[in-house]
């Protein structure tokens, strides 16, 4: 049984305010940056083109630390019941596969079945990332 229960207000204003808008950057963060990265990673890797690939592993360790923030902000709004379990049941996952995402990218330098890991790990993350998305960002429609 979900306890979540929306504030009766949605214009934000409050204690909570900082944590949902922190949840906001951080999921859009996480969902839009992957998309950069796929980019990036895929342009440099069959373009030939290092450069992207460095950019993509400079990003990689960002999106590593958007999800240890997330992971913070998700258990505290929590706590406040500012925001779903399932948020903070989805943010543990991202962050654990992102650890493996960096991992298999380095590995992937030089072995191809960490490269073949490191495509469908992608997928997952951004599963992921669009759940978390949808759970800050969707809060905030209302129905009359």
């Amino acid at each position: 049984m979900n306890t979540f229960q929306p504030a009766a207000r949605n214009d934000e204003s409050g204690a909570g305010s900082g944590l949902v808008t922190g949840l906001k950057i951080t999921t859009a963060f996480l969902a839009i940056g992957l998309l950069v990265q796929a980019w990036l990673g895929s342009s440099g890797y069959f373009n030939r083109e290092p450069d992207l690939i460095t950019i993509h592993e400079m990003l990689g360790n960002l999106f590593f630390l958007g999800a240890m923030v997330q992971i913070v902000l998700a258990f505290v709004a929590t706590q406040k019941n500012l925001a779903p379990k399932v948020l903070l049941y989805v943010s543990g996952p991202i962050l654990l596969a992102s650890v493996a995402q960096i991992g298999l990218g380095y590995a992937g330098r030089e072995n191809a079945g960490a490269m073949a890991w490191h495509l469908p790990n992608g997928v997952l993350l951004m599963a992921l990332c669009t759940v978390a998305l949808i759970q800050v960002w969707g809060r905030t429609i209302t129905r009359a």
